[in-house]
């Protein structure tokens, strides 16, 4: 049987992180079943209402903030941070991407916490990490992650504009590098009985999704390096565009595949063909054969191609647009969009990415409004009714 409420049911989590990387790591903690707290400012997170949808939810803030409860609280004054303090001495796991001089501001640091509470685990997700000449330096997944950790410049085409980065998707893969990170904290502090000071840093998550790439440059000291699609060695590692301007994406590194494929796309002839009969006379002639194909898939759709590569055993996929993405099957059968319970307006979000089946896990409602259970948390953390007024009052709390 699971255990009620979940894996991490039991857990405490603080989370005095903005934006995305950290908080959507937390939020996932909560679908675990933490009890995770969300520690704001008085004027709020930069996420919420960053991203608008008329008439229906926040969608970024809901997304990386679900299943929280929250508070909101001004750490610029002594009295704020008290209040962190008095929170946070009851918490398993604190989560912050404030910079070192931010938390040493705050009295937020691992040492300030740790000391009184060794049992914490304090982890700071960084753009460039705690040492070095760029500690410090500000930085969003579109400077840390995707371009000084070398993903932009290896995509696309050669000399063409570099690609932009999609929205969070350095964050939300940094994320799963923060919820593994404390996942193996709390087993450490089952074993020792202590917790300890994690850092992650959205350049090294960068790093670690390039890791191919870079493990041949390290071994070789060459880095490879983009190419245009037409010099592609093997059409069976292309991306073609067919007669409906949809694109397909093959992924066939084995040999025996290439038969498949002639006699897939309708050109048995290229079997026995001198120029591609071998794998080194594919290479060497790789432009003629991908201009070749490329008239091949511009007389059909992709529907058409995508019933004759499944009939003949390919591995390939359809190039899929978002909106294809949500109303692809497949989707459905992951149980990849889950609908968010405990709300006034019933919406879909993105569900966490791995499925625990033996686990209860699942999103538990919607993201906190501002300072909506600030009296709650106020109260767990041993403050009186009066004290609670009194901070309100001076809005130290909010």
């Amino acid at each position: 049987m699971s255990h009620p409420g979940g894996p991490l049911a039991g857990v405490r989590v603080l989370d005095a992180a903005g934006m995305i990387a950290a908080p959507s790591a937390c939020a996932m903690m909560a679908d675990l079943g933490a009890d995770v707290i969300k520690l704001e400012p008085p004027h709020g997170d930069l996420l919420r209402g960053l991203v608008t949808v008329p008439g229906g939810p926040d969608p970024w803030w809901e997304l990386d903030n679900r299943g929280k409860r929250g508070i909101a609280v001004d750490l610029t004054s002594e009295q704020g941070r008290s209040v962190a303090h008095a929170i946070a001495s009851s918490c398993d796991v604190f989560v912050t991407n404030l910079t070192t001089e931010r938390q040493a501001r705050y009295q937020l640091s691992a040492k300030d916490l740790r000391t009184n509470h060794p049992e914490l685990i304090h982890l700071t997700l960084t753009g460039y990490g705690n040492a070095g000449p760029d500690q410090d330096r500000l930085a969003f997944d579109y400077t840390a992650f995707f371009s000084r950790g070398g993903v932009l410049d290896t995509m696309g085409e050669p000399g063409h504009t570099p690609p932009s980065g999609r929205p969070g998707q350095g964050d939300h893969t940094t994320s799963l590098s923060i919820l593994s990170s404390v996942l193996l904290a709390l087993r450490e502090r089952d074993l020792s009985g202590h917790g300890q000071e994690v850092s992650v840093a959205l350049m090294q998550t960068a790093m670690w999704t390039m890791s191919s790439d870079l493990s041949v440059a390290l071994a070789s000291g060459e880095a490879p390096r983009p190419i245009m699609r037409i010099e592609t060695t093997s059409p069976l590692v292309g991306r073609f565009r067919c007669a409906d301007d949809r694109w397909i994406m093959f992924a066939m590194a084995a040999e025996p595949y290439w038969q498949k494929f002639c006699e897939a796309l309708g050109n048995p002839d290229w079997i026995q063909d001198p120029r591609f009969v071998d794998p080194e006379q594919r290479a060497e002639n790789g432009p003629e054969l991908m201009l070749l194909c490329d008239e091949m898939f511009a007389t059909a759709d992709r529907t058409t191609w995508s019933d004759r590569f499944d009939s003949a055993g390919l591995v390939w996929a359809p190039i899929q647009s978002l909106e294809e993405v949500i109303s692809d099957p497949q989707s459905e059968a992951l149980g990849a969009f889950e609908e968010v319970p405990n709300v006034d307006q019933s919406f879909r979000t993105v569900a966490t990415p791995f499925d625990l089946r033996g686990s209860e896990m699942s999103i538990r409602g919607g993201a906190p409004q501002h300072g909506e259970h600030t009296t709650e948390i106020m109260v767990e953390a041993g403050y009186s009714a009066e004290e609670i007024a009194a901070l309100y009052e001076q809005a130290i709390i909010t």
